[in-house]
C-alpha cells in the first residue's frame, strides 16, 4: 500500500514538474528538470543519503569554484555515460549506474555552463 502511495505522489509530483518545464525554451531549464527527475529515482534506488551527499558535493564545487576538477569529472561521466548506452540491454544494477551518472552529469554542466559563470 506504501508503495502504491509513494509512486501517485512521485507521479503527481514529476507531472507538475513537467508542466512547470514544458515551456522551457532553455538548456538551463532541461538540465534542471533532469536533475530533478533523476534524483528522484537516485533517492527511489540507493536511498536519501547518498542524494545528500551528492548535493553537498556540488554545493562544495559551487562555493569553491573549482573549474579544473568539474571539467575532469564532465570528461570521465561522458565517456561512462557513452559506454552505458552503447550496450542493448542493461541490467539493473547498469540502469541505476546510469541514472546516478546522468544526475552527476547534469549537475556538472549547471555548474559549468551556468552558475559558475
Amino acid at each position: 500500500m506504501k508503495k502504491i502511495a509513494y509512486s501517485v505522489i512521485m507521479f503527481l509530483l514529476i507531472n507538475t514538474i513537467s508542466l512547470n518545464f514544458s515551456h522551457a525554451d532553455e538548456i538551463k531549464n532541461k538540465l534542471y528538470k533532469s536533475t530533478i527527475t533523476t534524483s528522484f529515482q537516485i533517492k527511489k534506488d540507493y536511498g536519501t543519503k547518498v542524494n545528500t551527499k551528492i548535493v553537498t558535493i556540488f554545493k562544495k564545487f559551487r562555493y569553491t569554484k573549482n573549474t579544473t576538477t568539474l571539467n575532469k569529472l564532465e570528461i570521465v561521466l561522458k565517456k561512462k555515460i557513452q559506454q552505458l548506452n552503447n550496450k542493448n540491454l542493461l541490467k539493473s544494477k547498469e540502469k541505476k549506474k546510469l541514472n546516478l551518472y546522468n544526475n552527476l552529469y547534469y549537475r556538472t554542466l549547471l555548474l559549468l555552463n551556468y552558475n559558475l559563470k
